[in-house]
């Protein structure tokens, strides 16, 4: 099996300013192309950090390594020049990759600026790649090994991506290597473990070239397998036996679950509304992640302060005086005042601590109520989610869509659909 090193480039990724997200959509992307990560690697904008990461990529002898970000214009952008400086090889100005350039800022390429001319200044005898911005990437053969450097900028990378895999040098490492298939199931509920032994049971060991990952996030499980075509049969079995014992657990064979409530939504043409507190925001954003969302998502409101949760989702006072804004009775009343502002056939309601202040023993840090409303009945849950702010929020958000999915389904045996 192929191997391939993805090395991101960028001190904001170092110092944890920004969160690298371009290797995960590489490995996904590979990985359906039969390449195994061997490693993803990240280095400062400098040098040293870029000569040494490549060091050890090489030192794995993989056949493919691909590079992102720091092919920018100013100072800090050094990352052709230290692949030039590992491989010993000189850097030259790139004719290819200067027309670039210059038809990316609509000027002659004579008249481009020096940080302009910069960006088409590559390792000699490198193909450059046409930017989806204004920097080109390059890909260069050393060592038996391809070296793809592509942007940072992740919209950019993804493009240009595509356009170095679909190129001869690359196509003939991807027709070298068997095609894998890849089956996921997503469940939530069950825990980790108990997945994972159902896992072990039918596939114990994993057979050569077969790839299984069980992950869990925010209560979801994600199990994934990456396999030849001759393991199709024990997979399968696998889906099924999962099925049988988790039954109404599994919520997708591949989609989040926010498509799955749209599906689900726009299959019965019912409308959705949310009516949020300590998430602020983020179920509607979640929501509206899925294209055509519009036809179901009605919108929502933020009631973050008692007063908007009176006057605008008619709260009663008497409840968040009595039992507080973090209780059953004001997530059922947001979801409902929900539903009534906007008009819509379903609500959610979401109230919690948050954290990491406002907690009490009566109420900790982690306490979230969830209401999924419809004219059937309401359902309301509590739930108690650790970690910090973040958490707990997003695991909010995801409690809730699965709430609601629930919901959907009920309603539907209730009328028989």
């Amino acid at each position: 099996m192929s191997k391939a090193v993805i090395i991101a480039v960028g001190s904001e990724l170092t110092s944890g300013r920004v969160t690298e997200i371009n290797s995960g959509w590489l490995a996904h992307d590979l990985g359906h192309r039969g390449i195994d990560i061997e490693a993803v690697l990240t280095a400062a904008d400098s040098m040293p950090g870029i000569d040494h990461m490549l060091l050890c990529a090489r030192g794995r002898e993989p056949r493919l390594i691909v590079v992102t970000g720091g092919l920018g214009p100013t100072h800090d952008d050094m990352t052709a020049a230290a692949i030039a400086a590992s491989l010993n090889i000189p850097v030259e100005l790139n004719q290819d990759a200067l027309e670039m350039v210059a038809a990316a800022v609509g000027i002659p390429a004579g008249e481009l600026r020096p940080h302009q001319v910069k960006q088409a200044t590559l390792p000699a005898g490198c193909r450059a790649l046409p930017p989806a911005g204004t920097a080109p990437g390059f890909i260069i053969k050393a060592d038996g090994a391809f070296l793809v450097a592509l942007p940072g900028v992740p919209h950019e990378m993804r493009s240009m991506w595509k356009e170095a895999a679909a190129g001869s040098e690359l196509q003939l490492l991807f027709e070298a290597v068997s095609l894998r298939r890849r089956q996921s199931v997503f469940l939530y509920g069950p825990g980790e473990s108990e997945v994972g032994a159902v896992v072990d049971g039918v596939l114990g060991d994993p057979e050569p070239g077969m790839e299984v990952t069980i992950c869990s996030r925010y209560r979801e499980i994600m199990v994934d397998i990456v396999f030849p075509d001759e393991y199709q049969e024990p997979v399968d079995r696998l889906m099924a036996q999962i099925r049988k014992r988790f039954g109404g657990a599994v919520f997708s064979y591949g989609e989040k679950i926010a498509e799955v409530i749209g599906r689900e939504l726009a299959a019965g043409c019912n409308t959705l509304a949310t009516g949020e507190s300590c998430t602020g925001g983020m179920l509607g954003e979640e929501i509206t992640t899925v294209s055509g969302s519009s036809g179901y998502y009605r919108g929502g409101v933020v009631a973050y302060h008692n007063d908007v949760k009176r006057s605008l989702m008619k709260v009663r006072r008497e409840a968040l005086e009595n039992v507080g804004a973090v209780s059953e009775p004001v997530a059922q009343q947001l979801a409902l005042g929900a539903r009534a502002v906007l008009n819509a056939d379903y609500g959610i309601g979401i109230t919690g601590v948050a954290g990491p202040t406002g907690g009490t023993p009566e109420k900790p840090v982690g306490l979230v109520y969830v209401c999924a409303s419809s004219g059937a009945g309401d359902v309301v849950r509590g739930f108690n989610f650790p970690g910090g702010r973040e958490d707990v929020r997003r695991a909010s958000v995801v409690a809730a869509l699965h709430l609601l999915r629930g919901k959907i389904l009920s309603d539907r045996l209730q009328a028989g659909g």
